[in-house]
């Protein structure tokens, strides 16, 4: 398989990842010590698309990440991507405006290319990572199993890996792109 066609896979195993993930930032926002996300450094605000959502937007230097419950995004001058849940999957985002939840139309997505994909992803992985080191610091382990195991027991399919070995999958994703493990040999 050419590292391209690899690299596309493990894209696709990236977004099954971090649809797991968002679960975890739902579970983060209605917190028993408050919302996380807040208290990392997101701002809320309501979503100007779908009613009763919200969007978390935190500026981090050169780029910025926005959450909803539906997608997500992360955007810097040079790269606009976004993920959406309902298909599951990275694109880069073409218009000029950012992502608003439930406002957008399949001429907004560009699949790209695997490696123009994984450039404009970095910086949401390097978050990812980062604010899964900070979760773990504020609650310990012990909480994003727990997260795991209630997801686990409402997802139809197996979960994705265990907090633990995603977050090494991750870092491993970041350093070696297309020569990295696939989850599903990862454990």
């Amino acid at each position: 398989m050419s590292d391209s066609r690899r690299l596309a896979c493990l894209l696709k195993d990236c977004a099954n990842g971090f649809y797991q993930q968002m679960y975890f930032l739902g579970k983060d926002v209605v917190h028993p010590t408050g919302n996380q996300l807040s208290a990392y450094g997101f701002e809320k605000s309501p979503s100007r698309g779908l009613k009763g959502t919200s969007c978390y937007a935190y500026d981090a230097g050169d780029h910025r990440i926005e959450l909803y419950g539906s997608c997500a995004g992360v955007y810097s001058a040079s790269s606009q991507l976004v993920y959406l849940r309902k298909k599951g999957r990275f694109y880069h985002w073409l218009p000029e405006h950012r992502l608003v939840a439930g406002c957008w139309s399949q001429e907004d997505l560009d699949a790209g290319k695997p490696e123009s994909l994984m450039t404009a992803l970095r910086p949401l992985l390097q978050w990812w990572l980062d604010y899964e080191r900070w979760i773990e610091k504020r609650h310990g382990q012990a909480y994003r199993e727990r997260c795991y195991h209630e997801w686990s027991k409402i997802k139809s399919q197996s979960p994705w890996l265990p907090p633990a070995a995603a977050m090494a999958w991750v870092a491993e994703f970041l350093e070696k792109r297309a020569q990295t493990t696939r989850p599903k040999q990862f454990v």
